[in-house]
């Protein structure tokens, strides 16, 4: 994903650009706080009002735009609130959780994106920060990223450098890196054709006449430089020499030996910490009293 975060004095005209592409069915209204979203004039009273509580801070709009990576499309069809809890943990990772704000997504460009208008002042007249704003954008967006498996900033320059590799290699090369990194977060083959399928991608076991598993393909539906839809699949061998299904299962089953060791080792070590309290429970002096024994 990638933010551009702009702060300035006036909602109005940030509010009305907005508005504007939901009056034109070129938008809709996603969520919002603390203003009535539903008229251009009332969200820039409320938000203007609010605003008031702190007239030291001058420049109270904070503007964020948020775009998906193309790869991401299917994804955001397949589960539309995807984009909301991308825009909930967005505004609280930036402290804007805590003030009047309006998120609103756009419809009129090929690729899936939103605008967040927040007001710097907080309901607690409180100024939010917009302190090396830049920076701390980009690591939570990394931070989102990983949190709902969405294309990785690097995997979207990673792809800017094959734009002059053949259209065939190119989807490979891609596949490939997708492949690779749903494999390092999987134990099981259920677990990777789970991950691999959120990122349009399915996984296909090819058997001889006698049922035995002989190999995988992967297969995905993409686009072609002309916007038309097109299969393509692959062998896992070809994708790379690493990624046939012997080599795949052995690494699926390393990860479930590091997952499990991890798992053993972390309830050692809470049982641990239980065993240190007990004696300090057990030594605490009773209390002397005057009531009788049984």
């Amino acid at each position: 994903m990638i933010a551009k975060t702009s702060i300035g004095r006036s909602f109005k005209g940030c509010c009305a650009y907005n508005m504007h592409k939901v009056e034109m069915g070129q938008g809709q209204v996603l969520m919002s706080q603390g203003v009535r979203d539903y008229e251009l004039k009332a969200m820039v009273a409320d938000f203007t009002r609010q605003a008031k509580m702190n007239p030291d801070l001058s420049r109270s709009v904070w503007h964020t735009a948020i775009s998906f990576d193309p790869k991401d499309e299917a994804r955001l069809q397949l589960k539309p609130e995807l984009m909301q809890d991308v825009a909930k943990d967005y505004l609280k990772g930036m402290g804007l959780d805590q003030s009047q704000y309006v998120v609103i997504q756009h419809q009129d460009t090929a690729h899936s994106h939103f605008h967040i208008i927040a007001n710097r002042v907080a309901s607690n007249g409180q100024s939010i920060s917009d302190s090396h704003n830049y920076n701390r954008s980009k690591k939570l967006l990394r931070e989102i990223e990983q949190k709902h498996s969405l294309t990785l900033m690097k995997e979207q320059g990673y792809r800017m450098s094959l734009e002059h590799v053949p259209e065939r290699d190119r989807h490979r090369l891609e596949m490939r890196n997708e492949v690779r990194q749903s494999l390092e977060r999987s134990t099981t083959s259920a677990e990777l054709k789970a991950d691999l399928a959120q990122r349009g991608i399915e996984v296909i076991v090819n058997r001889d006449q006698a049922g035995k598993a002989r190999g995988l393909s992967f297969e995905r539906v993409s686009q072609d430089e002309n916007g038309e839809e097109i299969k393509v699949a692959f062998k896992g061998s070809k994708l790379h020499q690493n990624l046939s299904l012997d080599h795949i299962q052995e690494q699926l089953l390393e990860n479930g030996h590091k997952r499990a060791l991890a798992l053993s080792r972390k309830q050692a070590l809470e049982k641990g910490v239980g065993l240190e309290k007990g004696p300090q429970i057990e030594n605490k002096p009773l209390k002397q009293g005057r009531g009788r024994g049984m």
